[in-house]
């Protein structure tokens, strides 16, 4: 577990996921090729999957507390936490 600090002040505790839970984060957003136009799709809902399984107590009420840029903020420390990526390996 590693403390967090988002740029707005709000300090949060990332945890540890496990391989499945990352997986299911990494599965969500949909990519949709439509001739030359590309659609991506769910990432409101991966950004909180993320969220719910990579922040310790992390509820509705939390996540309704931050902003967007929060959101998005948080999220990608949590992916970073958890080692993806070839320049930061899992623990």
């Amino acid at each position: 577990m590693k403390e967090a600090k988002l740029s707005s002040g709000k300090k949060v505790k990332v945890v540890e996921m496990s391989v499945d839970d990352i997986d299911y984060c990494n599965d969500i957003p949909e990519i949709i090729q439509e001739g030359e136009n590309t659609i991506i799709r769910n990432l409101s809902r991966a950004r909180t999957a993320w969220l719910r399984r990579g922040i310790e107590g992390c509820d509705d009420k939390f996540i309704k507390s931050l902003s967007e840029q929060d959101k998005t903020e948080l999220s990608l420390k949590v992916q970073e936490y958890q080692g993806l990526g070839e320049e930061n390996p899992s623990h």
